[in-house]
């Protein structure tokens, strides 16, 4: 019995230490769905573009910074999810000069359910998330494509918006 709790102690420690480490953790840390922008015309199809006067901010999120300001080059855009809730809103403001107010803006709305797992002692515990309902204003935006409902800790590409460009 005096050398079953050193080994044991000594088990526990070196589990600790190992969990610790991150450089066998070579996925992301946090399960965050990638939203990719495309444009939809009837007569063209639909491409990926990027846009420079899009503002994205998280609704209800307090002191939160925008996750891209208007005047930065995107052409996609990480969209956090709080594990904490059941429900995340973003709005997308367009801010073109030659706009009528100077802005316009959507709102994109996920229903989701959570559940924490256990990824591996590298990455450790992380949650994933599953979109249950989204739903989305229609001022630029035209649609939205749930590429995977399942949310993981994979770089991939989840949501794929579609915004009009020109007009039919």
């Amino acid at each position: 019995m005096k050398h079953i709790v050193p080994a044991l102690g000594a088990a526990a420690l070196a589990a600790a230490v190992y969990s610790c480490n991150s450089a066998g953790c070579l996925e992301n840390r946090s399960s965050i769905p990638l939203a990719g922008f495309y444009t939809y015309s009837d007569s063209a199809g639909s491409k990926q573009i990027t846009l420079d006067s899009l503002r994205i901010t998280g609704i209800g999120a307090s002191g939160d910074e925008p996750l891209s300001p208007e005047g930065r080059l995107i052409s996609s855009v990480y969209l956090p999810i709080r594990s904490t809730q059941r429900q995340t809103s973003w709005e997308l403001a367009y801010k073109w000069s030659y706009m009528l107010g100077g802005t316009l803006a959507d709102t994109v709305t996920f229903d989701y359910s959570s559940e924490a797992y256990f990824a591996s002692a590298e990455c450790g515990v992380i949650y994933k998330y599953r979109i249950e309902r989204l739903t989305h204003t229609t001022n630029l935006i035209d649609s939205i494509v749930i590429v995977d409902s399942l949310i993981t800790n994979i770089d991939t590409e989840q949501l794929r918006i579609y915004f009009r460009t020109a007009h039919d």
